[in-house]
């Protein structure tokens, strides 16, 4: 606390500190100018009145600084380019830069029928701009307009249409890729189900590969970020797997989906040629990047096996129960750690003549580490 006499009158200070330090470093200010001296509460408060005075709008500054904020937290240039500016700069010309504080819920969902399209793409794009301002405390919970605003739940696209591809097709389309690149990539979607983000992080040096060489048939690992689970991931690789991963990184980055989607294409055109009948080139589709997730996850179902590293193991829910938590991801963000988790292996033989081995793949990159 500090007691001092200031135009005659005592005041009376209690401090908002913890060591004597920070007690001596906030004496030095009160002596510097004692009339207008303010506790760290004090400044906090004030600051916030004026911005509940002041209010605050999605404008040009607010938008740029949120941006900026998601860039740095991780955020992939194609969402922040093709999500977030395109529906926030929506939101911005419907607004029209007024206080978020005086929008109502009922105002956001009658501009939410004007669009046909994305709705709840613009919701969540809107919603994360609002939290931002709230963990800066720029905006009140009470005077954010998005609080009640719900996001719809997400609907099984698969019951509209199917999903995925079956074994034989993902593999006659690899056999006629004739870029290395795009089989590397078929290769790592279809054996891992990971996203071609994902793929791009590790081929740009975010990502860990670790050999192993397990009897087992686990070549390696690879390490990686999810955003938005904000939990680290590690998958076990077979040998060609982790070869084309090593091919990544020695390009630097991941094969973009547009690239993929236009080769895909190609292949489809070419194969269409070589049929002898209309019902065999009526069989044949352009493979599309984004169902090859849903392929892995319908193979590992039906077809995979599980291989494990040392032969033994329990399943993380029994371990979760043993631990006395509710709830598995309790148990694998917290406590889990292992080094080589367990592998799925699928019936799926992708072959090119073309394809190098393993073992020059292992000797490139090891000159390019030289």
């Amino acid at each position: 606390m500090i007691e001092r006499r200031v135009n005659g009158v005592v005041r009376a200070i209690t401090l908002d500190v913890s060591i004597e330090r920070e007690a001596l470093a906030e004496l030095a200010l009160f002596e510097r100018d004692p009339a207008g001296y303010k506790t760290k509460k004090q400044s906090a408060a004030e600051a916030s009145a004026k911005t509940a005075k002041k209010g605050v709008a999605l404008d040009v500054p607010n938008f740029e600084a949120f941006i900026r904020h998601v860039k740095n937290e991780g955020l992939t240039d194609n969402y922040r380019r093709y999500v977030l500016t395109p529906y926030l700069t929506a939101w911005g010309v419907a607004l029209a830069e007024r206080q978020l504080r005086d929008v109502t819920l009922t105002e956001l969902y009658e501009i939410l029928d004007r669009w046909s399209t994305a709705r709840t793409a613009r919701i969540i794009a809107l919603k994360a701009f609002t939290k931002w301002l709230r963990e800066r405390d720029m905006l009140r919970l009470a005077e954010d307009p998005t609080a009640e605003l719900k996001v719809p739940p997400s609907k099984a696209e698969k019951s509209v249409r199917p999903k995925g591809y079956v074994l034989a097709a993902v593999e006659q389309a690899y056999a006629e890729a004739n870029s290395q690149r795009l089989r590397d990539t078929l290769r790592i979607r279809a054996t891992t189900g990971m996203h071609a983000t994902e793929i791009d992080r590790v081929a740009r040096g975010d990502g860990i590969l670790t050999e192993v060489n397990d009897p087992c048939g686990i070549k390696g690992t690879v390490t990686f970020r999810q955003l938005k689970a904000d939990m680290t991931h590690t998958i076990s690789l077979d040998s060609e797997t982790f070869a084309a991963f090593q091919r990544c990184q020695i390009v630097g980055r991941g094969l973009g989906d547009s690239g993929v989607v236009q080769m895909l294409r190609r292949i489809a055109d070419r194969l269409r040629s070589k049929c002898t009948n209309e019902e065999e080139r009526r069989s044949i589709v352009p493979l599309h990047p984004s169902q090859l997730r849903h392929s892995f996850s319908t193979w590992a179902r039906t077809n995979g096996e599980l291989v494990r590293p040392t032969g033994r193991g329990l399943p993380i829910e029994e371990v979760a129960a043993v631990m006395g938590h509710t709830n598995i991801k309790t148990t694998k963000k917290f406590y889990l750690t292992e080094r080589v988790p367990p592998m799925i292996r699928l019936p799926l033989r992708l072959v090119h003549p073309a394809d190098p081995s393993a073992e020059s793949a292992a000797a490139r990159k090891a000159a390019s580490n030289d």
